[in-house]
């Protein structure tokens, strides 16, 4: 059980005691909460804003305020929810996957969008001369014809190390194919490669001419790693379940 807790000389952290000093801290969120409104954020700020009154600006900001305000007001038992929260949950999030601008309290996911959003403006330097995405068998040969493009989410998701792109694949797939993108030739070629995250880099496409099959390496997967495969699967069935069981009523 992982807690959200502050400590009042290093600020937020994950778990029973400051990772620095030591402390106790401050309780913030149980497990349970963390987990919760966690995902209410990235819904707001990937996908689907409008069911709690929230509006992002063309670059994908969000007031810190409005999140706060629409948590609140669609789910009541939330009602002591502050902004100090929010701004914990993201101060503290392992993947890095959102920024926080202090001074105008707004806060915005910098990967993962289903809704349209110009990330342009995030940083172009530093991008690995080699990054990776994780497949599968039938979309292989697609792939090689047309390259990568943005599906669901409206940007090329890559990662930084092999590792990375089996893993996220594992939550997809059982068996991912990795792909190994040549991006110092991609960026030469006039395609722009962000950097979103710690692992994570985004691009509106990569031509099939920088895309090749990267060489299977074995990996051994962190057992919290398994944990969260495990659990997004048993919530896919129970989603395909709970559909099948509404069709069968309109039958």
């Amino acid at each position: 059980m992982v807690q959200l807790r502050e400590c009042e000389k290093h600020g937020p952290f994950r778990g029973d005691v400051c990772p620095i000093c030591g402390e106790e801290g401050k309780f913030l969120l149980n497990d349970w909460e963390l987990t919760a409104i966690s995902r209410m954020l990235a819904g707001i700020l990937r996908h689907f804003p409008e069911r709690f009154h929230v509006q992002l600006d063309d670059r994908g900001w969000a007031d810190i305020y409005q999140i706060v305000k629409g948590i609140k007001r669609k789910h009541p038992r939330f009602r002591w929810l502050k902004t100090k929260h929010i701004i914990a949950i993201v101060l503290t999030d392992d993947k890095g996957r959102y920024q926080l601008d202090v001074e105008h309290n707004r806060v915005r996911a910098t990967y993962g969008h289903s809704i349209k959003v110009d990330l342009s403006d995030l940083p172009t330097e530093g991008i690995p001369e080699k990054l990776y995405y994780p497949t599968t068998e039938e979309e292989l040969e697609y792939i090689k014809e047309i390259g990568l493009q943005p599906g669901d989410r409206k940007w090329v998701h890559l990662s930084k190390t092999y590792e990375d792109a089996y893993i996220a694949g594992l939550h997809r797939v059982e068996e991912p194919i990795i792909l190994e993108i040549d991006t110092q030739k991609a960026i030469e070629g006039g395609y722009q490669i962000y950097r979103a995250a710690k692992t994570v880099f985004i691009a509106a496409q990569i031509p099939p001419e920088f895309i090749s099959v990267a060489e299977k390496r074995e990996i051994e997967i962190p057992e919290e790693e398994l944990e969260k495969i495990e659990e997004e699967k048993r919530r896919r069935e129970r989603k395909l379940q709970r559909e099948m069981e509404k069709r069968e009523k309109k039958i």
